[in-house]
């Protein structure tokens, strides 16, 4: 069976969106790049575990990308032979865990969770206002600017592997260095836990806005 063939199939079982030779152009800042051979937006965590443990079956596909917000990617115009995941709206929640911890889904973009962690008077958050690009991407590469980075206030990230199985990773496990760290190549980033501290809302502003 040909790869389109087996994207029809899958595409019977889930909701979420699957196309076969996706143009990247469009999933990127700069325009540019040729076509993904598989580009898959899950509605949900579940789809994306169904997605990942059936996939295995197309062998001609070798390598598996997660895309962000396409902020700081370059595609060639050849395109990518295998498959990009690009997450969607049900990924990108922010809450409370509690009075000094968020909890925010891997798409949710850096400004945002900039805003959020404001709003609630948390303070930790506020060079996240200065990242074009979305939780995911900061966890992979330790995204950082003015002398703090991602590593200096995530507590826990919550990852599924390529085989759809899901866990949960304590960041004293995570090996964080200079824009980036030891965390495997094969996991998804779902969501993460980060630490803030209680601080005045104006005073958190000032020093964003600094």
């Amino acid at each position: 069976m040909n790869i389109s063939k087996q994207v029809q199939n899958l595409s019977k079982k889930l909701s979420g969106k699957i196309y076969y030779e996706y143009d990247m152009r469009h999933l990127n800042w700069f325009n540019v790049g040729g076509p993904a051979k598989v580009l898959f937006k899950p509605k949900n965590l579940k789809e994306l575990s169904i997605f990942l443990k059936e996939i295995k079956i197309i062998k001609e596909i070798k390598e598996i990308k997660v895309l962000g917000a396409g902020s700081n990617t370059l595609i060639r115009d050849g395109g990518f032979n295998g498959i990009i995941i690009r997450l969607g709206p049900s990924f990108s929640r922010m809450s409370k865990l509690d009075s000094n911890s968020l909890i925010c889904g891997a798409s949710a973009l850096d400004k945002q969770v900039s805003k959020f962690a404001l709003n609630n008077s948390l303070s930790g958050f506020e060079f996240f206002s200065c990242i074009p690009g979305s939780v995911g991407g900061a966890i992979r590469m330790n995204a950082g600017c003015y002398d703090y980075d991602v590593s200096k206030c995530i507590a826990s990230i919550q990852v599924v592997n390529y085989q759809g199985i899901v866990r949960s990773i304590k960041a004293e496990k995570i090996n964080f260095f200079y824009r980036g760290s030891d965390l495997s190549e094969d996991l998804i980033f779902l969501s993460a836990t980060f630490k803030g501290i209680k601080q005045d809302s104006k005073k958190i502003k000032e020093t964003t806005q600094k």
